[in-house]
């Protein structure tokens, strides 16, 4: 038999499941696990563990292995009925003696001792000591042989069936059928709701989230199925019948609307790890609804975590946001030490988070944020899910800026905290992490050692979309350091495939960008012009994913590719000198005009560059002006500011400012579709922002989605707006029409 975890082939179940209905018809499957322990391990894993679970302690260890088998042997054999239906009730006289379909199921449960042949006496008289092989062959009216053909035919049937997984209503009514057995029996001196109680934190301690999430239903606590739900959701997501055990739960228990939020945000955490993202995103919004309309419940800043995360990968600007709307609502309380820290490791997970963000566009007030983690990380007690959090992120900070044994260090840190925990999706984050330092580090084999674990694991379980792409994608990146070139372009390939498949945006621009530099590579060793062809196709789509996602270091990277892959390859995450990452495309504009003036000119052309570096530095230093007042407007120039305010007043009186400019002329081309005071609005949140969406659009000019995409693609006609990206990431920029056509 093979092991635990193989798949055995239905030749081999058939070899033993003889053995199984014999000993089940005797009593003897208690001796099952010392008899055939591989066979017994594999079973539990498939069909047993649902009634182990729940039977726990409660029984000797032989007399629960023969009750469980026991009751899964009758589960499995009931998918054999042949109207579908469950258990051995309900199975009409017709069946049972016209309905040849029937018999192969009812000659092999009555033969193996699961189910008692009813009296037809009408049709057949038995005798008092009657086998039910011989009472079926006398109410069939069949000789011996046709029988065991039908339990042959029954057992061949048994062996396919025990190779499909057992499906989630299944599991759940082998838990109450174990529950109901136990309750049959004598309580415990403590009672039963105590004894669930105590089986479900025994389970959590263990790992197995299941049984914790059963046995606190049994007992009544909704507190111990949040703490099972919340203790780690990608197993929770791999119980297959999760989801109709926390229906059960809101069903039969009474939940505040605080825990209605919790509830709602498991479902979410479950959904995003089978890679759902319409049901992830519909309990995400419920979540925020309750929260709302219960702000009392004090979940809000969980809410805005959750949505945060969840916009990582489609969104970062919005993501951004929900982190920033997280740390405003995660307030300390001072008469709550407990909600202090709660506040504290709220605030931490949001700056973490919000540095993770700012990393994947390599701008260096990751830094700001991270040491703001920090300082709450030595001020408050972090719990080890935050901490492992800080550990990660700084891992990545130290990796992008070049110290990569000091981001190891981080990395294992966080490696060895998941492992404490037992949260399995935090260390297989580790992992992933781990596979990429390690390919930077040039230890190939560590590298493809952990990228791997993370693929097994996605195997066995449901790994969300996002870690697989990642694992392929550092895989890709140890091939290609090693110099595996067609490893490294199968590994990217199947990288993009999955985030193309997924909606993973974030991930599209990285992934084309290293298939580019990949084939470049290729190219250069073995000079197949479709190579090249191919990493300028795949550059050119980096480059335009990257501009419209506002990704600096991935724009420039993409442009200059093609050049440095010939000699020494560029990094498309490190980080940039602040300035670059704050106004990209002026400073890049700066150094490219600093470049020509390094090389001898006349006179006239060296005062012109001058003076272009000068048009660009006061595009930032509008852009920054026009965000300070931005800030200032909702609350008035306090005195200490007053000063700076009229210092720069004066600096700006030499023509029109940009608001000045566009807000002309927003007057004289959009007054027919927004009235004075929706016109300002809008202007100011663009000016404020330096874009706007539809839903943002539809909330300050007070107008339907619909009115408002109407209105955007008006303003976009009469060159008031300039639409940038597709889908979620569509944006609309202010045009300033002065400065367009001066640049011309």
């Amino acid at each position: 038999m093979p092991s635990p975890r193989a798949h055995p082939s239905a030749a081999a179940v058939g070899g033993v499941l003889e053995a199984l209905l014999s000993d089940c018809r005797e009593g003897r499957l208690g001796l099952w696990p010392r008899a055939h322990p591989r066979l017994c391990a594999w079973l539990a894993a498939r069909e047993l563990a649902p009634a182990l679970d729940t039977l726990a302690d409660a029984l000797p260890a032989e007399q629960s292995h023969a009750l469980a088998m026991q009751l899964a042997l009758g589960a499995v054999l009931s998918r054999l009925r042949p109207d579908g239906g469950t258990g051995f009730e309900s199975i009409d006289e017709d069946a049972w003696v016209a309905r040849t379909s029937w018999r192969p199921f009812l000659a092999l449960a009555c033969h193996c001792g699961l189910l008692p042949v009813p009296a037809f006496s009408g049709r057949y008289r038995r005798g008092p000591d009657e086998s039910p092989a011989d009472n079926l062959c006398g109410l069939w009216s069949v000789g011996a042989s046709t029988f065991y053909r039908y339990v042959d035919k029954g057992k061949r049937q048994l062996a396919d069936t025990l190779l499909e997984r057992p499906p989630a209503p299944e599991r759940l009514r082998l838990r109450e059928a174990a529950t109901s057995h136990l309750h049959d029996g004598p309580a415990p001196a403590q009672g039963w709701p105590a004894w669930h109680g105590a089986q479900a934190t025994a389970a959590l301690q263990r790992g197995r989230v299941a049984s914790a999430l059963w046995h606190g239903l049994c007992a009544g606590d909704i507190g111990l199925v949040l703490r099972a739900l919340e203790h780690d959701t990608l197993t929770a997501a791999n119980v297959p019948e999760v989801m109709a055990l926390l229906q059960r739960v809101e069903q039969s228990m009474s939940l505040t609307p605080g825990q209605q939020v919790l509830m709602a945000l498991g479902r979410a955490d479950v959904w995003r790890h089978h890679g759902n993202e319409e049901q992830e995103l519909s309990h995400l919004q419920q979540a925020l609804r309750l929260a709302h309309a219960h702000p009392a419940a004090g979940q809000l800043a969980r809410v805005f975590l959750a949505l945060g995360r969840f916009h990582e990968s489609r969104d970062a600007d919005r993501s951004l946001a929900c982190f920033e709307d997280a740390v405003r609502e995660a307030q300390p309380s001072t008469e709550s030490p407990a909600d202090t820290q709660t506040a504290a490791a709220q605030q931490a997970t949001a700056y973490v988070r919000m540095a993770w963000l700012h990393m994947r566009r390599n701008d260096p007030r990751a830094r700001d944020l991270l040491d703001r983690a920090e300082r709450l990380r030595h001020a408050a007690r972090l719990p080890d899910d935050v901490l492992g959090d800080v550990e990660q992120t700084w891992g990545e900070y130290w990796r992008r800026a070049g110290e990569l044994r000091r981001a190891l260090e981080h990395q294992q840190r966080a490696l060895n905290i998941a492992q404490r925990r037992g949260h399995r999706r935090s260390e297989l984050t580790a992992y992933l992490n781990l596979s990429l330092l390690y390919g930077e580090t040039r230890e190939f084999g560590r590298a493809t050692e952990y990228g791997e674990r993370v693929l097994e694991a996605a195997r066995h379980l449901a790994v969300e979309p996002e870690m697989l792409v990642c694992a392929h994608g550092n895989l890709g990146v140890a091939y290609y350091f090693e110099g595996r070139y067609d490893d490294a372009i199968r590994a990217y390939r199947a990288s993009l495939a999955l985030a193309e498949r997924a909606d993973l945006r974030s991930r599209l621009g990285v992934t084309h960008y290293n298939l580019a530099e990949a084939h470049y590579k290729r190219f250069q060793h073995g000079g197949d012009p479709a190579d090249e062809q191919a990493g300028d196709r795949h550059a050119g789509i980096a480059m335009r994913i990257a501009a419209e996602d506002g990704s600096a270091g991935l724009v420039e990277a993409g442009r200059t590719l093609k050049r440095e892959v010939l000699g020494e390859t560029g990094s498309i995450d490190r980080l940039l000198p602040g300035e670059h990452a704050a106004h990209f495309e002026e400073m890049a504009e700066v150094d490219r005009l600093r470049r020509q003036l390094a090389v001898p000119a006349p006179a006239a052309d060296r005062a012109r560059l001058h003076l272009d570096i000068a048009r660009h530095y006061a595009t930032i230093a509008a852009r920054e002006r026009e965000a300070a007042l931005a800030l200032l407007a909702p609350h008035g120039v306090t005195p200490d500011l007053a000063g700076a305010v009229e210092a720069v007043r004066r600096a700006f009186e030499r023509g029109l400012t940009r608001e000045q400019r566009l807000a002309q002329d927003w007057q004289q081309a959009a007054h027919d579709l927004l009235a004075e005071g929706r016109r300002q609005a809008v202007l100011a949140h663009l000016l404020a922002h330096g874009s706007i969406q539809k839903s943002a659009y539809a909330e300050v000019a007070q107008v339907s989605l619909a009115t408002a995409s109407k209105h955007l693609g008006l303003l976009a006609e009469r060159g008031l707006l300039l639409q940038t990206g597709k889908g979620p990431s569509t944006r609309y920029l202010a045009v300033d029409r002065a400065e367009t056509a001066s640049s011309r």
